[in-house]
């Protein structure tokens, strides 16, 4: 695999899983709004023209964050739920606010967790969108208490209060992107390998799943390349353990440039290194093998390499790399520098 393609979204998108780590935070705060207003209503309480609209509203309220929560419906392929979700939050609390005090009371403030809960799900650019949206209810709010926007103490408060809502949002969505860059330098730590820049085993094995699923719900081949270093104990005793890696980042170089971007490379531990080939059966595996170990001028050390295709030589990719790796050894007893498939009684 490339280094420059996407890593599969189905094992490491790692926007949806922050997404999804998101979620309880967004319900905690829609909790904490209700939880604000119930407190309110039973210490300030309510209008009495007003009161069971209120307490109806709070009720349908915290039962639509409840149905959506039960439900997890939410996730980077259904972003406009979440907008919907906050839409629904501002409508509620303006609602609220213009059955008590208006704007002129202290719960305006409110109006934050709407703000953190777009930064933190939906991005800068939403964000503030939203707070123009919230811009717009206090207008109308003003206007549907009788007051004046213009007047200078009104339009001070108003300018104030959105002034905050931007600054909060801004640098929620600030610290927002700020965590995805660093999960993302942090996924890169944990799936590659340090000296060769290519997956290593533990990344590997996450990414076959979903590629092994696929080929096995359409029967399509694949293949599992095992290919082992001949002598590379022999150069780190003779030549250093500066040389050896040398050789292991130019044999892992060559092998990007006979791998297609659809290949997943790895290096599976000190001089191994393994390759998944979907769509190819063992007869392609070993073509495009051929031409590695018999390119001009040769590849950076002698391998020995070991094949095993799907369907034909397992059902599972657990059996398929145990059989890639015996194939292997078998290589390597033959005298290495050849290729062998599993079942196959001499190299190929």
């Amino acid at each position: 695999m490339k280094g420059n393609d996407p890593l599969p979204p189905l094992s490491w998108d790692a926007r949806r899983i922050q997404l999804q780590g998101f979620m309880t935070g967004l319900h905690q705060i829609e909790w904490l709004l209700v939880t604000l207003i119930v407190l309110y209503l039973a210490i300030i309480g309510a209008p009495d023209e007003r009161s069971h609209w209120l307490l109806i509203t709070t009720v349908l309220y915290f039962g639509f964050s409840l149905i959506a929560s039960r439900l997890q419906f939410f996730g980077s392929r259904h972003r406009w739920l979440l907008a919907i979700h906050t839409w629904v939050m501002i409508g509620f609390i303006t609602w609220f606010l213009h059955s008590t005090q208006g704007v002129s009371g202290p719960l305006t403030s409110l109006y934050l967790l709407a703000v953190v809960t777009s930064a933190l799900t939906l991005g800068v650019l939403a964000t503030m969108l939203e707070v123009m949206v919230i811009g717009a209810c206090v207008w109308l709010l003003f206007e549907l208490g009788g007051q004046s926007i213009t007047a200078s103490a009104n339009l001070s408060l108003v300018c104030i209060n959105l002034i905050a809502f931007l600054i909060v949002g801004y640098l929620t969505s600030a610290l927002v992107d700020g965590i995805q860059v660093s999960n993302r330098m942090l996924l890169e730590m944990a799936s590659r390998d340090p000296l060769t820049g290519l997956f290593n085993r533990r990344a590997f094995n996450d990414l076959v799943k979903p590629i092994h699923a696929m080929a096995k719900r359409s029967r399509r081949p694949y293949s599992i390349v095992v290919i082992d270093m001949d002598g590379l104990k022999d150069i780190n005793d003779t030549q250093g353990h500066g040389a050896g890696d040398h050789i292991i980042t130019a044999l892992a170089q060559q092998l990007r440039d006979h791998t297609r971007s659809s290949d997943l490379l790895a290096r599976h531990g000190g001089d191994e290194f393994v390759i998944m080939l979907p769509d190819t059966d063992a007869r392609g595996a070993v073509k495009m093998l051929h031409r590695l170990i018999s390119e001009p001028g040769g590849q950076a050390s002698p391998i020995s390499i070991g094949v095993a295709s799907y369907p034909e030589h397992g059902d599972s990719f657990e059996s398929l790399f145990a059989h890639a790796d015996q194939a292997m050894y078998a290589s390597k007893a033959s005298g290495g520098n050849r290729i062998h498939v599993h079942g196959t009684p001499q190299a190929a």
